[in-house]
């Protein structure tokens, strides 16, 4: 799948789903004419309400078609729009001229008045929720390709439209849902496990599984190289901590010579020397008899005073150079 048509895959697969029932599909349309529908009222002879939704997507186009035939049984008129002048894509108009009023108001998009409202309808729990959250995300999501980072959003023209598609996606599938504010304002999910759980609350079982297989990949990855970075962190360390106990007991044995050394303090000096990458818990098992890793260390440390003290002796006393 190309990057830039995961979002049109999205909207192809949901335009596929079952219509069933009557508030379902209502709920749905309902969510494609708030984010991509217009009304327009005319006078004069032929006046009245004019419903359009207008898409880039021919699959939105189609669903909006069997949608409004299965509850209204209208056939709407298509047009279609080719790309010119400041249009760069083919754009798709579903109209309704006669029935608009009755339609727009039993959508709730209108109030029995004939004006516009400004939030969302009544009765969105359940099955209903999440099917007018499908008519949102098919009407004005955009999602990211499931190999980029996770991004969903939804450009709303209201703000309380906004904040009420939020808390409705925050019902479904949980975790943070964002308004962010700018000319037109947008509903916003980064989270990719809650992205992938929308995906498959609305119906896009494909896109899901592709998403949720990526998302586990780039986690997976994440992990692996974390955990590589620890383990580097872990062996610059070792190696700088082994190289500080190879000077100690070199200085040790300068200063003092081998047998001036205790027994226990030997086999471990001989270890290091001969093992300057080994860890603690492999010098433990060089020597003989073998010790644990807390007594390899405890020995080291007395090497390291050893040298330490040496040192202090061979410094002259006032602070003069030797020799001086």
């Amino acid at each position: 799948m190309e990057h830039g048509s995961f979002t049109e895959a999205v909207r192809q697969e949901l335009s596929r789903t079952p219509v069933e029932g009557d508030a379902r599909p209502r709920a749905e349309l309902s969510g494609i004419v708030r984010l991509a529908g217009s009304i327009a009222v005319r006078g004069g002879e032929h006046g009245g309400m004019r419903l359009e939704v207008a898409t880039t997507s021919g699959a939105v186009a189609r669903r909006t078609f069997v949608l409004l035939q299965h509850r209204y049984g209208v056939r709407p008129e298509l047009m279609v729009r080719a790309p010119g002048g400041v249009r760069r894509r083919t754009v798709y108009g579903v109209h309704v001229g006669d029935a608009a009023r009755r339609i727009a108001e039993d959508l709730q998009v209108v109030d029995a008045g004939g004006r516009p409202r400004d939030t969302l309808p009544s009765g969105l729990e359940g099955k209903v929720a999440v099917a007018y959250l499908r008519g949102a995300v098919l009407a004005s999501a955009t999602v990211s390709h499931p190999s980029r980072a996770p991004h969903l959003e939804l450009a709303v023209a209201s703000d309380l439209v906004a904040e009420g598609l939020a808390e409705l996606i925050r019902g479904v599938v949980g975790g943070t849902v964002s308004v962010v504010d700018g000319p037109q304002r947008r509903v916003v999910m980064k989270s990719g496990e809650r992205i992938g759980e929308l995906l498959a609350a609305l119906g896009a079982t494909g896109a899901f599984l592709e998403w949720d297989d990526r998302r586990l990949r780039r986690q997976l990855r994440g992990e692996a190289n974390r955990m590589a970075n620890a383990d580097g962190a872990n062996l610059r360390r070792t190696i700088d901590a082994s190289g500080e106990q190879v000077r100690a007991v070199e200085t040790a044995i300068a200063a003092l010579g081998w047998d001036q050394l205790d027994d226990d303090l030997r086999v471990v000096a001989l270890a290091r020397l001969a093992n300057p990458e080994a860890s603690l818990a492999e010098l433990g098992e060089l020597v003989d008899p073998p010790v644990g890793k807390s007594a390899v260390h405890r020995r080291l440390r007395r090497l390291a005073l050893l040298a330490a003290r040496a040192e202090a002796n061979a410094a002259p006393a006032d602070g003069s150079p030797e020799g001086a």
